[in-house]
């Protein structure tokens, strides 16, 4: 069994979905009668619903509850997704093809709600490749704080020092970096402006991304 694992984010990592979120809560917030714009909901990037949105009505002053803006997205972000023609980002297959091909376990640790992250995987093709997928919605903290990694890691049987994430968001980068774990960025321009200072290593093309990238010991790797 070897002993590193690979985790992923999936919004902005495996699909550009960023920015479907950000319009999908933009519409909900001006549904409910709040008129934002991409720069002042890109710094919440990376947290689950039942975070932000109680972010977004304290900051924004929204009359709504939480739960109605919520209740209100979930229609709005699947028909967005379905309009955008979402397909996964460019040379991710590859790389879960050559980490599989490798021998090394793989878990997807995302903010999106659990239902709407196997509808995604599974539509852009990518389900096959993740043996364990959390949400954050399934432990008690969202991103920035660690739980849906170290979630991850139980899961997949590895230390968390043993693990390799890759993140696109600020606030991914900054979990999993408190989860212990060693973290590959992917700059991606439709992420908007996401601090990846905190990273290992920044990476802005997945088609130059293998194994090898990562700071895997030679021997678990022959």
């Amino acid at each position: 069994m070897k002993k590193h694992a690979f985790i992923f984010d999936m919004d902005g990592v495996l699909i550009d979905s960023q920015p479907v979120h950000y319009d999908a809560d933009l519409e909900t917030l001006a549904h409910f009668g709040v008129q934002l714009t991409r720069a002042d909901v890109e710094p919440f990037a990376g947290t689950t619903n039942p975070v932000r949105f109680p972010m977004y009505q304290e900051a924004f002053h929204v009359q709504a509850t939480p739960e109605e803006m919520m209740a209100y997205r979930e229609g709005v972000v699947r028909r967005m997704f379905v309009e955008s023609n979402a397909h996964a980002i460019k040379g991710t297959k590859e790389l879960l093809e050559n980490i599989h091909a490798a021998g090394y376990p793989v878990a997807l640790a995302s903010s999106t709600d659990p239902e709407l992250i196997r509808w995604i995987l599974e539509t852009i093709g990518l389900l096959p490749y993740f043996d364990k997928i959390v949400s954050g919605e399934e432990v008690p903290k969202s991103k920035p704080e660690p739980d849906v990694f170290l979630e991850a890691a139980r899961q997949l049987g590895a230390a968390p020092e043993n693990c390799f994430v890759i993140e696109d968001s600020t606030n991914g980068i900054r979990a999993a970096k408190a989860a212990g774990m060693w973290v590959l960025a992917y700059k991606n321009p439709t992420s908007g402006k996401q601090d990846l200072s905190l990273a290992d290593k920044v990476k802005d093309d997945f088609t130059k991304v293998n194994v090898s990238t990562f700071p895997v010991n030679e021997e678990e790797n022959a």
